[in-house]
């Protein structure tokens, strides 16, 4: 059998196949572009190229939208007159791209480029979540317009990025779900929705990339939707879903990126033994089933156990193929790779 590289068995995972070994989510060079206007510029109240005023405070973990200014959008029916799209022409996404990219290792590890404020994320950024609920309502044909106007402007993202990082993966962020349900109904979501989140799974395929949704939350109900779209891979997949019934109906449609169980890790109450036996049954039982990628949110202080479990369960795969050197060897699991670390969280 030729030797494999780290690159050539991800993709395997993400092509919904049974990998050769599992892959560490470290097998992904990532990075979000640095030319979009898409969140806060800097400590404090700032504003992005679509007039959203966000906060972001010394030591939160995310922004949030600035609740002393007035949403941009007042009236959903007057989008046209008042949203802005900011001009990508105007970007240096050729500077960009080769500074956000210089670290990227294309021969060992896939590219991923990280898209924050989906469709629905922007839509409720520029009115308000509960205004944006109530306009799906209320409004459905306005709603649905800016909607689609939403995803035209992020297919132009997609165009450009794919032209200057050319890479592998987009990775867009979209919530749509609580931790117990859809945050609407599943009629609204695939009447608004769906057709719109259907136009950039389809460019994106269209220009060479693999599509990963990031979606937290209870969002179960789409995985049918979700294989009808095409979409290649989804993440965190959050223990509300019920990580082992989703593999069982989407494996071979659908890869799972995380699948952990997130929620004993903040149980006060769960030993450590259950914590560990938690990551022990996710890496045997999906380690054999392929489609899935173990992106590690796990909490910090089991990093290093899943790390050196994934290593177990991959040395007798590496031993027969012949892999050796730095890439294969048991990995030491540093502060500043955690995925739950400042760094992280705030780039993610």
């Amino acid at each position: 059998m030729k030797k494999v590289t780290r690159r050539e068995n991800i993709l395997k995972s993400y092509h919904h196949e049974v990998p050769y070994f599992i892959p560490y989510y470290s097998d992904c060079d990532f990075c979000l572009p640095s030319a979009l206007e898409e969140g806060p510029t800097q400590l404090g109240s700032s504003k992005d190229g679509w007039g959203v005023t966000w906060l972001l405070l010394e030591g939160q973990p995310g922004p949030i939208q600035d609740e002393k200014v007035p949403f941009v959008l007042q009236d959903i029916t007057q989008w046209k007159e008042v949203v802005h799209f900011p001009d990508v022409e105007t970007y240096d996404w050729e500077g960009c791209a080769a500074k956000d990219t210089a670290s990227w290792d294309r021969e060992n590890r896939i590219s991923n480029v990280v898209l924050v404020n989906g469709m629905w994320e922007r839509f409720y950024a520029l009115c308000g979540f509960e205004n944006a609920l109530c306009n799906l309502l209320i409004e459905p044909e306005a709603s649905f317009e800016l909607m689609s106007a939403i995803a035209d402007h992020k297919i132009t993202y997609l165009r450009k990025i794919a032209q200057y990082y050319k890479p592998d993966k987009i990775q867009l962020h979209d919530d749509y779900g609580t931790e117990k349900s859809l945050f609407m109904s599943i009629d609204t979501w695939r009447e608004i929705m769906k057709p719109n989140l259907k136009k950039i799974v389809d460019a994106c395929h269209e220009l060479g990339m693999i599509y990963e949704h990031h979606s937290c939350g209870y969002i179960y109900p789409l995985l049918d939707d979700f294989i009808e779209l095409g979409i290649d891979a989804w993440n965190p997949v959050q223990y509300t879903n019920n990580p082992d019934k989703v593999m069982e109906k989407c494996q071979g449609k659908l890869t799972l990126v995380g699948a952990f169980n997130d929620r004993i890790y903040v149980n006060p109450t769960a030993t450590d033994e259950e914590k560990k036996a938690s990551i022990d049954h996710a890496v045997e039982t999906f380690g054999k089933t392929g489609s899935w990628v173990p992106m590690p949110s796990v909490g910090d202080e089991y990093q290093q156990y899943l790390s050196d479990r994934i290593y177990e369960f991959n040395k007798p795969k590496y031993d027969e193929l012949g892999l050796t050197g730095p890439l294969y060897e048991r990995v030491e699991v540093r502060k500043e790779d955690l995925y739950t670390s400042p760094e992280n969280i705030n780039n993610i």
